[in-house]
């Protein structure tokens, strides 16, 4: 990851602007992205049909773009810690859909939020911890690993990653770091402490602390510590192409292809900051 003069690069579909998911695909590329952080209807309760799963399969082959990782899903009150039996199901049978979906689409790892918006008590921790021995088999069956992301709340992640980590191998449970929810919930120095041997995915970020935003790292209203990402980055077992999960706002950043420039930029930036 630290030697190539061009290295490979991934982003999120938050990314995209206007258009096809092809033709964002084809911008992607044209601006020297390589990969593909899958986050396409995460928020959506139903799972994929077979015919938009092919779909994907076709635009990336395309468009020459592959997926590195995706993010699981995690519709309103749908999750692994919810107090309702039948929504942990529900969270249950589209987690396993979700790692046949990272499978088919060819990425190694799958997001998933740790518990948040709730107190971590006793009983939200076991309904969390329960979910993730239930998934087990599919994703060791699958060879996907899941990667738990920190969240806006820092005792959850605190609670939630340390008790995934006691009771599942990193080879099953790793980390994904989101730096713009760290500024958000004031975590980042304990994240930084504790997670690096199992960070699996990156989703690099920015904002100013009030909002998540997601913009690209070193913007100038941001405020994430991108040398101390780097070092925590180096000191970990991470050896994927680095990986934005930023979104465009016609606002903040101008014309859609101005923004894929500065993402674009302030990836091999951070880059080069690895490699020194």
């Amino acid at each position: 990851m630290h030697d190539s003069p061009f290295p490979a690069l991934s982003i999120s579909d938050k990314s995209f602007g206007p258009g096809t998911p092809l033709e964002n695909l084809r911008r992607l590329r044209a601006h020297g992205f390589t990969h593909l952080h899958f986050a396409y209807k995460w928020t959506q309760p139903e799972p994929l049909a077979e015919a938009e799963i092919a779909r994907w399969q076709e635009d990336l082959a395309e468009s020459g773009m592959r997926v590195l990782d995706v993010h699981g899903c995690h519709p309103e009150g749908v999750h692994f810690w919810s107090g309702d039996a039948a929504r942990r199901k529900e969270a249950l049978d589209l987690f396993r859909h979700r790692l046949r979906v990272t499978h088919a689409l060819g990425g190694d790892a799958m997001v998933y939020h740790v518990p948040c918006h709730v107190d971590p008590t006793p009983e939200v921790l076991k309904w969390f911890i329960d979910g993730l021995r239930a998934a087990e088999t599919t994703a060791r069956e699958l060879g996907i690993n899941v990667a738990l992301e920190n969240h806006y709340m820092a005792e959850n992640d605190r609670r939630a990653l340390s008790l995934a980590f006691e009771t599942f191998d990193a080879d099953y449970i790793g980390f994904t770091f989101d730096p713009g929810h760290a500024l958000l919930s004031g975590n980042t120095a304990w994240l930084m402490e504790n997670c690096a041997p199992r960070l699996r995915i990156l989703h690099l970020n920015d904002n100013d602390t009030r909002r998540d935003h997601h913009w690209n790292p070193f913007d100038p209203m941001g405020r994430a510590d991108w040398a101390a990402t780097a070092a925590f980055i180096r000191k970990s077992p991470y050896r994927k192409p680095l990986q934005l999960e930023v979104s465009w706002r016609e606002e903040h950043h101008g014309r859609h292809e101005v923004f894929l420039q500065e993402a674009h930029a302030a990836a091999r930036r951070l880059h080069t900051d690895l490699a020194a």
